[in-house]
C-alpha cells in the first residue's frame, strides 16, 4: 500500500490532468476557429475571382458589340458618301471600304457570338460551383458555431476541475505538494507521480537504482526517480 500522501497526492495528480486536458481543448479552439475562418477567407475569395472572371468576359463582350456598332456607323456614312460622288474611281474606292468594314463586322459577331456561348457555360458553371461553395462556407460557419459552443461548456469546466484541483490539494502535506509542484516544472509531460514496478519507473520506464527502489518503499517523505526525477512509490 502506497504512503497516504502518495495517494492524495495521485488524486491531486488525477485533478491536475483532467485540467489541463480542459485547458489543452480550449486552447486550441482559436486556433480551430483560425484554420476554418481562413477556409472561409478562400472559399469567399474563390467565388469572387470566377465573378471578376465572369465580369471580364461581360466587358469584353460588350467592346466587341460597341465595336460592331462603331464599325456599323462607319458603313452607313460611307454609303451615304458613295451617293454625294461623282468619280467612278472614289465610289470604287468606298465600295471597297465598305466590303472590308462588313468582312470586319462579321468577324467580330463571330467573336461576339462564340464569347457569349462561352459567357453562358462559365455563368452556368459558376452558379454551380458557387452553390458548391456556399454550401461549404455554411458548413464551416455551423463549426465556428459549435466551436463557441463547445468554448462555453469547456469554460465552465474549467472552473469546476479548477476547484476539484483546489480541493484535493488542500489535504496534502505542504513537503510532498511543494515537491509535486517542482517536479511538475520540471517534467516535460505527465505523469509526475509514478509507481516503481520491476524496478523500472513508470515515467521515464528506465530502471531505477537499489537505494531509491528500496526508499520508496518508507513512507513520511517523496522519493525521486534517479533517472527522471519523478516522484515514486512501490
Amino acid at each position: 500500500m502506497a504512503d497516504p500522501q502518495i495517494e492524495k497526492l495521485l488524486i491531486v495528480q488525477d485533478r491536475d490532468l483532467a485540467l489541463q486536458k480542459l485547458e489543452q481543448e480550449l486552447a486550441r479552439i482559436p486556433v480551430e476557429k483560425a484554420a476554418l475562418e481562413k477556409q472561409i477567407a478562400e472559399e469567399t475569395a474563390n467565388i469572387e475571382a470566377a465573378r471578376q472572371s465572369l465580369k471580364q468576359k461581360e466587358v469584353e463582350r460588350h467592346d466587341l458589340d460597341n465595336e460592331v456598332k462603331s464599325k456599323e456607323t462607319a458603313v452607313q456614312k460611307f454609303r451615304t458618301q458613295q451617293m454625294e460622288v461623282k468619280k467612278n474611281e472614289e465610289y470604287r474606292a468606298l465600295t471597297q471600304q465598305i466590303e472590308q468594314t462588313e468582312a470586319a463586322i462579321a468577324e467580330l459577331e463571330e467573336k461576339e457570338i462564340a464569347l457569349m456561348l462561352e459567357i453562358d457555360e462559365l455563368q452556368a458553371d459558376f452558379q454551380t460551383e458557387k452553390g458548391k461553395i456556399e454550401l461549404r462556407i455554411q458548413d464551416r460557419n455551423g463549426q465556428i458555431a459549435q466551436l463557441a459552443e463547445r468554448a462555453g461548456n469547456l469554460e465552465a469546466s474549467l472552473g469546476e476541475a479548477q476547484a476539484a484541483l483546489a480541493l484535493s490539494r488542500e489535504g496534502v502535506e505542504d513537503n510532498f505538494l511543494e515537491n509535486y509542484d517542482r517536479v511538475r516544472k520540471m517534467t516535460k509531460r505527465p505523469p509526475y507521480v509514478v509507481q516503481v514496478e520491476a524496478h523500472k519507473c513508470g515515467g521515464c520506464h528506465l530502471r531505477v537504482s537499489n537505494d531509491v527502489a528500496k526508499e520508496a518503499m518508507h513512507y513520511g517523505e517523496p522519493h525521486y526517480c534517479d533517472q527522471c526525477a519523478r516522484i515514486v512509490y512501490i
